[in-house]
Formats: C-alpha cells, structure tokens, sequence
C-alpha cells in the first residue's frame, strides 16, 4: 500500500484564445486517467512559439471565463507572470517541490508528444511526471523510432499506473476529435465568421470588447 497523495493535473499552452479543443479534451482525458482536478497553465513566454498576438493579462481573463463552469479545472499563474521563458522542467521542479507526495500528471496533445525530443532536458521530465497524452485530429504522423522505443519503455494502459507512481508513465486517452486551433478563431475573429462551436460565448465577447486579434493599422 502506497502512501501518496491524490494524483494532480499540468495543463501548459499559450491559451490565445482558450478553446473547446482545450477544455473539452483535458476534461475527458482527465476523467479517464482517474485525475481529480488539472491547473491550466497559461505560460507567459512560449517556447515554441514565435509570438502570443495577445497581452497576458487578456489571455488569462478569457481563461478564467472558459472554466469558470468547470470546477476541476483551476489556474495556476506561475508561468505567465514570470520574465522568463516558460521551460517545462522548470515548473515541474517547482510543482514537485511544492507537492512531494503527489503523482503529477503532465497533460498534452499528441503533436506536442511527436516534438518531446527537442524538448528542453525531456529525459528529465519523467522524473518529476507522467504524461497523459490527448489524441488530436491532424497528428497521424507515424511515430519515430524513437518514440516509439520511449512508449515500448513507459506506455500504460491503465490509469493505475499513474496513481501508484509519482512520475514516469505515459498514458494515451482517447479524447474527442474536436478540429480546433487558436488560429484558426482568430482568423474567424477578423473576418467576423461565427466561433459557437470552436470556444465560449463569454470569450468571444470578451475578444470583441477588447478589440483582440484585429490587424494592426498603421497611420
């Protein structure tokens, strides 16, 4: 018999804006891998990002209006006040020391899982968390040699696996295939096309009272 704590969920993205591809699919894939609750992450500075067309504090108010109706999802702002780029291990350093005793579940999509090579110290990564992978539409790129060696090695097909270890499984749910992208919304937003099904009407007023996402004019 194991003394750990409840297993704990890591959401990380830009979040700009914050979707149904987000909410919906770290939702279901947090109820099959038997996760309580899952702290959204907004980082400040992405990594593998160029740019976030919007300020930080626009991308964090639209994600509090996303989950305010889902009570296991929760904000964890250390990233997007920090001056630094948002390096994964990093937090999961910080999480680990905040919180010894519990399993720390890393949620992400299977396009960030085909780019976890190039990932700052990704061997590390799985000696401070699991990671439970969300399957996306538009990711059927057949896995590397390499990944797929790393699954041979840390793929579980049961949740129990997550709970009964503090770090280093992989689990792979089966979450709804919502085609979604923040681009693609915010290509919607400027040509004023509807958004109902793709992210939350309280977002998209907040993007319309705020003017987000327009083209910049230039005097």
């Amino acid at each position: 018999m194991n003394n750990l704590r409840p297993a704990l969920g890591i959401f990380g993205g830009t979040f700009d804006p914050v979707h149904y591809g987000h909410t919906q699919s770290v939702i279901v894939a947090a109820q099959q891998a038997g996760v309580q609750s899952v702290a959204m992450l907004p980082c400040h500075i992405p990594v593998h990002k160029n740019h976030t067309p919007s300020a930080s504090q626009h991308r964090l108010a639209m994600l509090k209006l996303a989950i305010e109706q889902y009570p296991q999802l929760y904000i964890d702002e250390r990233e997007i006040h920090s001056d630094t780029p948002s390096y994964t291990i990093h937090t999961l350093r910080a999480l680990r020391k905040e919180y010894p005793k519990h399993p720390l579940c890393f949620f992400i999509g299977m396009d960030s899982l085909h780019s976890l090579l190039s990932w700052n110290e990704w061997q590390a990564l799985f000696d401070y968390c699991h990671f439970v992978v969300c399957c996306r539409p538009g990711t059927k790129t057949p896995l590397s040699e390499e990944l797929k060696a790393l699954l041979a090695e840390r793929q579980v097909t049961t949740n129990n696996a997550l709970h009964n270890a503090l770090h280093g499984k992989i689990f792979l749910a089966d979450t709804p295939e919502l085609d979604i992208s923040s681009s693609e919304i915010r290509r919607h937003i400027i040509n004023n096309l509807p958004t109902d099904d793709m992210l939350d009407p309280k977002v998209r007023r907040y993007i319309q009272t705020h003017k987000l996402y327009q083209p910049s004019t230039t005097f």
